[in-house]
């Protein structure tokens, strides 16, 4: 019979090994089948939550989506009409400022014009301006200022003054469109219009007023003259009573040699000026209630001590509110006119008694020569008779 022999017994068998270790792989593979599976699933359970949860979020912002597409299209259409409200209401402001302008520059005494810096164009100019010039608003738009200034270099100086102190302000001759001249009280600033560079300009007629500044020279140069040359004294007197001003004559009347000389001598003393310092008081009140005295004649000192008779005349002068300011007047020397008063008047006392004298004796003779006088003889003389007879008769 035959002896049976167990695999384990047996040499190890090649294949058989190969066989094992495949069925271990086999084993370990299926194990990682499974995992896999389950991971899968459990992929799958996750995948599914993030889907629904990702199809949720799409929904809501789809549905965000679809809101602010709304919104926006109702915020344009918002938009646009306030956009339009907006514009309407600034063209509605810019009308209603330019008008204002308009109305502003047309009731404004001072001619006004808008030009450009470089060449000058007139871009606007207004009523007063066309008056000024001699030309209507419209034909000046077709001119340049520089036309219009008397001395064309003078915009020269006019617009680097503005370059450097941004304005300009200045008493300038112009020309009219017909060729005579006016002086203008000019005014120019840097101005914005039209978004271009331009210059606002404003002009005053100042004509008449450099006439009366020009009358007032002239006035003050005559009435210099005649303070310094008058034979007269003048005097412009404080109302503290000290002078102000003196002239020639003024000083060589009290003896000194020259305006300034006097001034200073008498500077807070002018009482010295007076033999009776009270009568100066009295002048200075009775300027301050009568504004003017005429003939105020008082005796007088000079510098060396002599006296003399003066008469003066002064007015107070007050400003437009009445409140005195200073006084002015004259003073020239009547010695010699009170010396021959005087003696006039001794030959008048020694005339009226001899006409007295005169008059006496003639009105005696009228006397005597009236009938009631006769009368009066007769009746003495048969008085005299009357008294005598006894004495007669007793003889």
């Amino acid at each position: 019979m035959g002896t049976s022999v167990s695999l384990s017994e047996q040499a190890p068998d090649p294949l058989l090994s190969e066989v094992i270790a495949l069925q271990q792989q086999v084993e370990q593979l299926r194990q990682q089948l499974l995992q896999t599976q389950q991971e899968k699933a459990d992929l799958e359970v996750l995948l599914n939550m993030v889907t629904g949860h990702s199809d949720q979020i799409l929904s809501e912002v789809e549905q965000e989506k679809t809101d602010l597409e709304i919104l926006l299209e109702t915020a344009t259409e918002h938009s646009m009409l306030v956009e339009t409200d907006l514009q309407q209401q600034v063209e509605e402001e810019r009308r209603q400022r330019e008008e204002q302008f308009q109305s502003i520059t047309a009731a404004t005494p001072v001619g006004l014009l808008i030009a450009e810096v470089e060449t000058g164009r007139i871009l606007y100019a207004n009523e007063r301006l066309g008056d000024l010039l001699g030309l209507s608003p419209a034909a000046l738009l077709a001119q340049s200022t520089v036309d219009f200034y008397a001395q064309p270099e003078e915009r020269v100086s006019v617009l680097e003054a503005i370059a450097q102190n941004q304005t300009y302000r200045g008493e300038l001759l112009f020309r009219r469109a017909d060729g005579s001249v006016f002086w203008g009280l000019l005014s120019m600033r840097p101005f914005g219009f039209n978004r271009q560079h331009t210059l606002l300009t404003a002009i005053q007629d100042i004509s008449d007023r450099k006439q009366a500044e020009d009358a007032l020279r002239i006035a003050e140069a005559k009435y210099r003259g005649i303070f310094e040359n008058a034979v007269e004294g003048i005097f412009r007197m404080a109302l503290d009573g000290d002078y102000l001003e003196v002239n020639r004559a003024m000083a060589g009347l009290f003896g000194y040699t020259s305006p300034g000389e006097m001034l200073e001598s008498v500077r807070g003393a002018t009482a010295q000026l007076y033999v009776d310092p009270a009568q100066q008081q009295d002048l200075r009140q009775r300027l301050e209630s009568q504004d003017e005295i005429k003939d105020f004649e008082y005796a007088a000192r000079r510098q060396d001590g002599s006296r003399f008779w003066a008469s003066a005349w002064a007015r107070a002068i007050r400003s437009e509110s009445g409140d005195l300011l200073y006084y002015e007047g004259s003073c020239i020397d009547i010695t010699q006119r009170k010396q021959q008063e005087e003696a006039l008047k001794r030959e008048i006392r020694k005339l009226r008694i001899e006409v007295d004298q005169t008059k006496r004796q003639k009105e005696v003779a009228q006397i005597e020569q009236t009938d009631y006088f006769q009368w009066l003889v007769s009746q003495a003389d048969d008085l005299r008779l009357f008294k005598d007879a006894p004495r007669r008769d007793e003889g």
